[in-house]
């Protein structure tokens, strides 16, 4: 078995890091399987295991038992800024969650380009078909990445990297639970939708915040 700190090692991380950062596999996606990985990359399956989990401690993957290994974020998470969120309350967590989602919301809305609307509209309908690779609904999933994506905004799109990485946790734990079913949830995503193709920044930001008041909260 290959140390993290042998040479070979610390390569296989950089290029899984490299894949995930040019968008070979899209947030939410899953990543090929182990053995694929070990065969691509000429490595053992433990230095592979070894990867993934360094880079899911970096907030990049995320391991989910049964299903597979899936795209959390296309940049390292600020362990610094992870750790400085396990010191405040989920209520201002959230609220935090949900000033960036209005704020992408509404610059979405102003310079939206048709590429990343068909990207939108594509997510959203395979949300209502219930293939989006994400949760199906238990965690935002495709539809909020590429819209916080459509921002234009790669500091907000980091700092939510953070956030997302916290709430998953929080809904692992128990401690975040969805405040809607999926009809509601993906009724108001429609309505988002429509804004931001309207090019309506104050709609996209209005449905943005009723949205993000109530698809998450904390339990008591």
């Amino acid at each position: 078995m290959a140390a993290m700190g042998s040479e070979r090692a610390r390569e296989t991380v950089r290029r899984l890091q490299a894949d995930i950062m040019s968008g070979r596999w899209p947030v939410n996606s899953r990543i090929p399987t182990e053995a694929a990985l070990a065969a691509e990359l000429g490595v053992g399956r433990s230095t592979i295991r070894e990867a993934v989990r360094s880079l899911a401690h970096l907030g990049m993957l995320e391991p989910a038992p049964g299903r597979g290994t899936f795209v959390r974020s296309l940049n390292p998470v600020r362990g610094v800024l992870s750790d400085f969120l396990a010191g405040h309350s989920w209520a201002d967590i959230l609220a935090v969650r949900k000033g960036l989602e209005v704020q992408a919301a509404e610059l979405a809305a102003g310079h939206a380009t048709p590429e990343a609307l068909a990207r939108l509209e594509a997510a959203h309908h395979a949300d209502v078909a219930g293939g989006d690779g994400a949760e199906r609904g238990r965690t935002p999933g495709q539809f909020h990445s590429i819209l916080v994506e459509m921002s234009g905004n790669t500091l907000l799109a980091e700092l939510y990297a953070v956030i997302l990485a916290a709430l998953r946790q929080g809904l692992r734990d128990g401690r975040v639970m969805a405040g809607q079913d999926d009809v509601a949830r993906r009724s108001e995503h429609a309505a988002l939708l429509a804004a931001i193709a309207a090019r309506n920044p104050t709609a996209a930001a209005a449905v943005a915040a009723g949205h993000a008041e109530h698809d998450f909260v904390a339990r008591d």
